[in-house]
């Protein structure tokens, strides 16, 4: 047996009612404790919201299902054997796109890449050969901040290493030599191969 849409609303606001009165009674009524009200009400909340909500969000999920449906045909799959009318679509969009090529090729501002091209490639020589100018330049510059921090390194470590009680002076001696000769192959430009 049905019951009448005002009986039914009716029944909703009540049992909606019981937590809020629960809630909001003094001791004379009897409280329930809180999970039971946070049940009733969530219980409420649903009840009242599945005319609404529920259309909502099926109409929702099924946009979005339908949607990576439609996605998912977009792309082939890898097992399925591709019949030979999809070869031939292929094929002629191939083809429809070298026809495109040739018409943009026609237009006239296709006919100004050429001009344009050999400005780019102008440019483009021109900077190439300020970076060639200024190479030696950046490469002589790098040479001397090296032999700078070679001389300051080995300044610090003969400084560390030459403790009297450490080493000999004929230790010291050979020492100071082959720093020398590294230090003359670097300004040179040498190798230590070349020794």
């Amino acid at each position: 047996m049905r019951l009448s849409s005002t009986h039914m609303q009716a029944r909703k606001m009540l049992f909606a009612a019981i937590p809020s009165i629960c809630a909001l009674s003094s001791n004379k009524i009897s409280i329930y404790n809180e999970e039971m009200i946070v049940a009733r009400c969530f219980i409420g909340f649903i009840i009242f919201s599945r005319k609404s909500l529920g259309n909502t969000f099926k109409v929702t999920l099924d946009g979005r299902i339908q949607a990576i449906q439609e996605e998912s045909q977009q792309f082939p799959n890898p097992n399925e054997v591709v019949p030979p009318e999809s070869n031939e679509q292929q094929r002629l969009l191939r083809i429809s796109l070298r026809i495109c090529g040739t018409v943009v090729e026609s237009l006239p501002m296709a006919r100004c890449a050429p001009k344009c091209e050999k400005t780019v490639q102008a440019l483009l020589c021109r900077n190439l050969n300020v970076k060639s100018a200024t190479l030696p330049n950046a490469t002589s510059s790098r040479r001397i901040r090296l032999q700078d921090d070679l001389g300051t390194k080995f300044h610090l470590l003969v400084r560390r290493r030459f403790i009297p009680q450490c080493i000999s002076k004929a230790e010291k001696i050979e020492l100071i030599r082959e720093s020398l000769v590294v230090l003359r192959m670097v300004r040179v430009g040498g190798s230590l191969k070349n020794k």
